[in-house]
């Protein structure tokens, strides 16, 4: 490789991850991606590198290259219901909303008590037009953590039901 695709100086995984998330922080995202070409593919590294590979490829909105990351993850870590979630996001860019709602429910069999699946799926449902299926798993959520309230209030995605939230009570929180 040329030297403007590797770091000058091969130091420890955790060093590269560590500049990495730095770069990052300061939009630097080329600078991202040749440090975390000096990490390696192997545990307990790959699982950090292909992380901010899925936060990197959000950001440019690589949907593709991000579902590929977060599709591998979910598959290897299962029970870590954010990489369900983060798959679903990439889907409904890279493919369609239909795809997405369907590993989110995939998801839900394993996290049956998860807050930020049900209101994702909620999200789908509204922009599916199915606004009574929305509200239930909104209120779903909501049961299960009170952020999720003021979230789907401000919410885009769930702007057909923002009324519908108001008559139950639910209200926008200052922050």
């Amino acid at each position: 490789m040329s030297d403007s695709t590797r770091p000058p100086h091969q130091l420890s995984p955790q060093v590269h991850l560590d500049r990495a998330r730095g770069y990052f922080e300061l939009e630097m995202f080329q600078e991202v991606e040749i440090e975390l070409r000096a990490v390696d593919d192997q545990s307990p590294w790959s699982k950090q590198k292909r992380e901010m590979l899925i936060f990197l490829h959000q950001e440019r909105m690589q949907w593709e290259l991000m579902q590929g990351f977060a599709k591998s993850l979910r598959l290897e870590f299962p029970d870590e219901e954010g990489w369900w979630v983060s798959e679903a996001y990439a889907t409904r860019r890279a493919e369609n909303l239909d795809k997405a709602r369907k590993v989110l429910l995939e998801g839900l069999t394993i996290h049956y008590e998860s807050a930020i699946i049900r209101y994702n799926l909620a999200c789908y449902a509204c922009l599916l037009g199915n606004l009574g299926k929305s509200l239930d798993l909104l209120k779903e959520a909501g049961q299960r953590d009170e952020k999720y309230k003021t979230l789907a209030l401000e919410d885009e995605d769930l702007e057909l039901v923002h009324e519908d939230l108001i008559k139950l009570g639910w209200e926008k929180k200052a922050v």
